[in-house]
């Protein structure tokens, strides 16, 4: 055997040994014997309302976690703008040499420049602006995703019907998820009168904390549900505590989308005992935060922020005529002398649907391949939670950024098809024959005489 077969053998043996330690000993044994575990992930397409509503409802709906978000992508690109238009004040335009974040802010907005040009010629300056603020837009929501942290900090709340939850862990704010197996750690699904029971305990009173699920508080703020204490908390009053639950302390609550909890108190076993034996107060956790593009209301209403300028930059290209796209009147004139035209006329009305799907189409894309990306990290955590999951976040970051490329030059194009004319065929003939007329005659040509 060769020297350098000796050393792939090795370097091989040792990759073996790094997996099993990092991706099935640690995640799956040591960590969960040590009362840290990872729960089964509960994943759902709608939005969470945050608990207890952090800021008043805005224009009838509950303020959710993808709206936080939305605040923070703001801040984010605000700062970005504020510090850029600092490094540019006091210099000349002619002076200034861009360094650091205006350097590459500047890369970037050539980039798209450049690109927009090479289909928008004249129009270039009017569509590069909203182009390159979706593309920064998408790509900080995507990137800020990733970040260790942003979707595993929130509060913990009593588990609503059909949902996996877990017990607390002790007194504190943590949810107890222990056992080697993956049936010990896939929690508990909650069923109504558990969640009843859970509410009508921890609800704010009698210097309780108030650990109702998010959707009962907002109910209950706009006056569609009875306050604490009323039919509900006397309904299910008489329910017992599971072990490990009955007392809490009240502090802010900590955990995350998938939820993941720690503590060394009751087992995967203890869980089970609970459930049969009816103590099921179950507990999941709502993140402050959530992936901006996973709403769709957002992907939605950026769709119809690009839709709306591309017709207005339509109209100010092209006028009144702009309009002949989808409803083609000359065509409809002309048909004594191309029939045909009928044809336009209904390819035009086509054009109407084609434009409106571009909603639907910008809003999906953006939405599936984010919310899969969650979804995939997500799952991956909970089967291999060690080294592996590196991997995908990386795939994710790629993702993001090619996302936010694909709406920004879906953009562009869009555009480039809206701002210059699409004439007929027999448009184009009349500017042949009147480009023809208009054009100088040929200079004569010497004639060679043998």
């Amino acid at each position: 055997m060769s020297a350098t077969t000796r050393r792939g053998f090795i370097l091989f043996g040792a990759l073996v040994v790094i997996t099993a330690v990092f991706c099935i000993w640690l995640p799956f044994f040591a960590l969960p014997k040590a009362g840290f575990g990872v729960g089964i992930p509960w994943i759902t397409l709608p939005t969470d309302v945050l608990k207890g509503n952090v800021l008043p409802s805005f224009l009838g709906s509950d303020f959710t976690n993808s709206m936080t978000a939305l605040i923070v992508v703001d801040v984010l690109l605000l700062l970005i703008g504020l510090t850029v238009r600092r490094a540019l004040a006091g210099w000349a335009p002619d002076r200034f040499v861009p360094r650091g974040l205006t350097n590459g802010i500047e890369m970037l907005v050539e980039f798209w420049y450049n690109t927009a040009r090479n289909v928008l010629g004249e129009h270039t300056r009017r569509v590069v602006p909203l182009a390159t603020t979706v593309f920064m837009f998408v790509i900080v929501g995507n990137l800020i995703n990733l970040i260790p942290g942003f979707e595993t900090v929130g509060v913990i709340a009593c588990a609503e019907p059909g949902v996996v939850g877990y017990p607390l862990k002790g007194s504190g704010p943590f949810l107890d998820v222990s056992g080697a197996s993956l049936k010990d750690r896939a929690g508990i699904t909650a069923k109504k009168p558990d969640t009843e029971a859970c509410e009508a305990k921890y609800n704010g009173t009698n210097g309780q904390p108030d650990y109702r699920a998010p959707k009962t508080i907002a109910l209950e703020q706009r006056g569609e549900l009875h306050a604490p204490g009323g039919d509900t908390g006397t309904k299910t009053g008489t329910a017992t505590t599971g072990e490990g639950a009955g007392t809490t302390n009240g502090a802010a609550s900590t955990g995350n989308p998938t939820n993941t909890g720690s503590g060394a108190g009751s087992t995967g076993g203890t869980a089970n005992a609970q459930e049969a034996a009816g103590k099921t107060e179950l507990f999941n956790v709502i993140p402050f935060f959530r992936g901006l593009a996973t709403d769709l209301n957002m992907t939605l209403a950026l769709a119809i922020i690009v839709f709306i300028a591309v017709q207005v930059w339509g109209i100010q290209s092209l006028g009144g005529a702009y309009f002949y796209k989808f409803i083609n009147i000359p065509a409809l004139g002309n048909l004594a002398r191309k029939p045909m035209g009928v044809m336009d006329f209904v390819v035009g009305l086509v054009d109407i649907v084609s434009e409106l799907s571009r909603l639907i189409s910008l809003s999906f894309r953006l939405l599936g391949n984010v919310f899969a990306g969650s979804v995939l990290l997500a799952v991956m955590t909970f089967l291999v939670a060690g080294v592996l999951p590196v991997a995908f976040y990386g795939l994710e970051l790629f993702a993001g950024a090619i996302q936010a490329y694909v709406f920004a030059i879906l953009t562009v194009m869009y555009a480039s098809q809206a701002v210059f004319a699409h004439h007929s065929d027999d448009e184009h003939d009349t500017e042949h024959e009147a480009a023809a007329a208009h054009a100088p005659s040929p200079a004569p040509q010497p004639v060679d005489v043998p």
